[in-house]
């Protein structure tokens, strides 16, 4: 399976209870990022300005070109897991269900772990990770009916975090929103005629069924409430990358 990442990047501006927010229904690759250069004309002497991202806060994002059968099979086993266990577990979901973090020692779900790992390794790859190193993780899975949120939060203790989408009506099942981990940033805004990645203080994300994206452990995240007449269906998941010995 070849994992291509996006390139294209749609933003508009958006009132919520929350922040500032933009929504972003895709992000650009580190590897693919390209500085815009900003040119001022005073007379006859032309002033050019590179801007230059420091410390990014990068969301990876792809598609399964096969994710139509895969999400059928997995929406089979699901429904499997909720009649053997309707309680789930309760973390950050409100009004949802979660099922333990396990989905890795299953061995019907092999096909999205394997998926979530060689994602992570080829983005482990862009940024220089160190060669042979063993990626462990977690996953579970998020049933979210109508009215159904996920509060904020991040993950400690991994290197990635991510969730893939299994089953959704859009645009109404609610999106994934990043929170701005730049504190400091908060003591003022930016007079901006349009937010963008640079001035909002949220990022909303739009989810798709098929889509995998995979952000880092300490970037905080939750997801709106879901407000179509559909489950939404998702499975998370934490991954460590370790030397191996």
């Amino acid at each position: 399976m070849c994992l291509l990442f996006t390139t294209d990047v749609c933003i508009e501006r958006r009132k919520t209870g929350r922040a500032p927010v933009s929504i972003i229904s895709s992000y650009p690759g580190i590897s693919g990022l390209e500085r815009p250069r900003i040119t001022h004309k005073n007379k006859e002497k032309i002033l050019q300005i590179i801007p230059q991202p420091l410390f990014p806060s990068m969301v990876w994002s792809t598609r399964f070109d096969d994710h139509a059968t895969l999400n059928a099979e997995l929406m089979k086993l699901i429904h499997q897991m909720q009649e053997k266990n309707p309680a789930g577990v309760q973390n950050t979901n409100v009004k949802g269900w979660q099922s333990p973090n396990n989905l890795q020692m299953l061995p019907e779900f092999n096909l999205i772990n394997q998926r979530i790992l060689q994602a992570c390794q080829r983005i482990g790859e862009s940024i220089h990770f160190m060669p042979n190193l063993s990626y462990l993780h977690q996953a579970w899975v998020n049933v979210s009916p109508p009215g159904a949120s996920n509060k904020i939060h991040y993950h400690a203790n991994c290197h990635f975090s991510g969730v893939y989408y299994v089953s959704l009506k859009a645009p109404e099942c609610g999106s994934i929103y990043f929170r701005d981990p730049r504190v400091a940033s908060r003591m003022m805004t930016y007079p901006v005629t349009q937010l963008s990645e640079f001035t909002a203080e949220e990022i909303q994300m739009k989810p798709e069924e098929g889509r995998l994206y995979v952000f880092p452990g300490w970037l905080e995240h939750g997801v709106e409430e879901n407000r179509s007449d559909r489950d939404r269906v998702s499975i998370s998941f934490n991954v460590l990358a370790t030397q191996q010995r």
